[in-house]
């Protein structure tokens, strides 16, 4: 097995437990020398409600949000946005490497085991960004880790987020709708809404404002990074 980030060869060693099938094999897609460059979040030093780090309690923008929204349950997110990740969505979702999907999905699987939800949907791509890409990056990340809903669509827009300033994006309207899945009757399910990236949280808030208003109450959020 090749690292999907530098293609050196990965030997992984199996516990006796997936050796004889008691505990299920979780492939590392990433080598040592690879994993080394990301950097963990840690929930004990962080924001309490984005888990951004180097912050206390609660950081300025979640100060912003908390204005506009009612921030009860708290958003999840495994690695922060270093060089390593800000590389790694580029090849991604820039230059449209789908393989890449499958990098960290060691670590999604081991945080899936250990948090459960009754309903898990994703922030889809606009219809021009499905077009121009050829795939949609959230849904390909969680594919093999979730059994994903559509409960939103994606209005497209004038601007990419990616080109967006703090401010511009703080600012953005209300992009999503009800999407094919949704169903007024999962009201009282406990879902997790999934993304890659988390900037500022103005795109997974609208999306769980969405469902609020639809009666939603029980919503977390998770991403791949913050």
């Amino acid at each position: 097995m090749k690292c999907l980030n530098c293609g050196q060869i990965i030997l992984q060693q199996l516990t006796i437990r997936e050796i004889i099938g008691l505990e299920r094999i979780i492939v590392d897609n990433l080598c040592h020398f690879c994993r080394q460059q990301l950097k963990i979040l840690n929930d004990e030093s962080g924001c309490n409600y984005c888990s951004k780090s180097g912050e206390e309690a609660v950081c300025q923008d979640c100060l912003i949000w908390q204005k506009e929204y009612q921030l009860t349950n708290y958003h999840s997110a495994i690695f922060s946005y270093n060089r390593f990740m800000h590389d790694y969505f580029k090849k991604y979702k820039r230059y449209g490497d789908v393989i890449l999907a499958d990098m960290f999905q060691k670590d999604l699987q081991v945080w899936a085991q250990k948090n459960k939800f009754d309903l898990v949907t994703y922030v889809p791509s606009s219809q021009s960004h499905l077009e121009l890409r050829g795939f949609d990056p959230v849904y390909e990340l969680y594919r093999n880790i979730f059994k994903l809903e559509k409960l939103f669509k994606k209005n497209d827009s004038d601007k990419p987020q990616s080109q967006k300033n703090k401010r511009e994006r703080m600012r953005t309207p209300q992009t999503f709708r009800l999407g094919p899945g949704f169903r007024k009757s999962d009201s009282q399910k406990k879902v997790l809404i999934v993304d890659d990236i988390y900037t500022t949280g103005r795109t997974i808030l609208h999306a769980r404002h969405l469902l609020e208003i639809n009666g939603f109450q029980n919503i977390y959020t998770f991403s791949l990074t913050r």
